[in-house]
């Protein structure tokens, strides 16, 4: 499950990611770095993760996340991001690929929020794209 909304007035996309903690160390393992070495810390290793499935692009420009906060109960893990975004925006598009090379089957839903658009969407392994005209 993946939340995204976007704040016009500050240009700044808050971004909440919930995974199940054991796909989300299979997925991992599956290797999202090219070099599987990857010595950073378990906060860094899990934005990088999330850097590389869950993508927002404003006009074909790649936003970069930042990690605000990582939480686990155990079963689930729970993350809290921010990217910030320019000043005229046309077209945000959004890539979710979590997990998708675990699972044939596997659906990410989204809630995208910008101005008065609310709107659920499911990404699948065959679809993992989607566009919104904002201007």
């Amino acid at each position: 499950m993946t939340g995204i909304d976007y704040n016009q007035e500050n240009r700044l996309y808050s971004i909440f990611v919930k995974v199940y903690c054991d796909d989300l160390e299979s997925d991992m393992k599956l290797g999202y770095i090219k070099d599987n070495n990857h010595s950073d810390s378990g906060e860094q290793m899990y934005l990088d993760y999330l850097n590389d499935r869950v993508r927002v692009y404003e006009d074909k420009k790649q936003l970069k996340m930042k990690l605000l906060s990582s939480e686990s109960d155990g079963i689930e893990r729970r993350f809290v991001l921010e990217a910030k975004g320019g000043k005229e925006v046309k077209n945000i598009t959004i890539v979710n690929s979590i997990m998708i090379r675990l699972y044939s089957d596997m659906a990410n839903m989204l809630l995208f929020r910008y101005k008065d658009i609310e709107e659920g969407y499911k990404f699948t392994a065959s679809d993992t794209l989607r566009n919104y005209l904002v201007k």
